[in-house]
């Protein structure tokens, strides 16, 4: 087991923990703050075991395998949990459905093709893209904006209301066109399986 492939399985473990923290959240500003320090870590974490596994050559299937699927286990609880009224009680500041249901079904439509691809043609094969980055990169803003908004709302009222309909819009949008080039690379990776 690679150091990047033991931060990615933390990260996995650590997904309950955020989960928990949220939930409690509206009892306490402090559980929301530990919710975001943990979002912002889980972030950084994400990102440092991909340079590790780049820069020591510890790119292993497995770790192909958990890294995305580390990510969007904390994307679907997080964006899943930030649309309800028990976790975001201001509906102003809570996640509209249709991103959350943007999110959750490309993240589920990814995972359905990539299960799909491996059955049909025996190849597995995680090939992030560069919108595909940017579209996690922006999840994770998200998410942590989110959870500070309750607080950012007190100081600045209409620039966090537009700031959040900007990040929610830009996050979208990422990860339609996302999707539409997983789904280009998918249909190769198929005909190249002779399917």
């Amino acid at each position: 087991m690679s150091w990047p492939n033991r931060i990615t399985v933390l990260r996995l473990l650590l997904v309950p923990v955020f989960i928990l923290l949220v939930l409690s959240a509206a009892e306490s500003a402090a559980y929301r703050y530990a919710a975001l320090g943990l979002a912002v870590a889980l972030g950084v974490c994400d990102a440092v075991d991909g340079i590790l596994a780049r820069r020591t050559g510890a790119v292993t299937r497995v770790g192909s395998i958990l890294d995305p699927l580390a990510d969007k286990a904390l994307m679907i609880s997080a964006v899943i949990l930030l649309s309800t009224a028990r976790v975001m009680p201001d509906a102003d500041l809570r996640l509209p459905y249709w991103v959350s249901v943007t999110i959750v079904s490309r993240d589920l439509f990814i995972l359905v093709g990539a299960g799909i691809i491996f059955l049909l043609a025996g190849l597995f094969q995680a090939l992030p893209s560069a919108v595909g980055k940017a579209a996690t990169v922006v999840q994770f803003i998200m998410i942590a904006a989110m959870l500070a908004s309750p607080d950012l709302v007190r100081w600045f009222p209409s620039a966090t209301w537009y700031g959040l309909y900007g990040i929610w819009v830009v996050t979208v949008l990422l990860g339609v066109i996302s999707l539409l080039g997983y789904l280009r690379t998918g249909s190769k990776l198929l005909s190249a399986g002779g399917h």
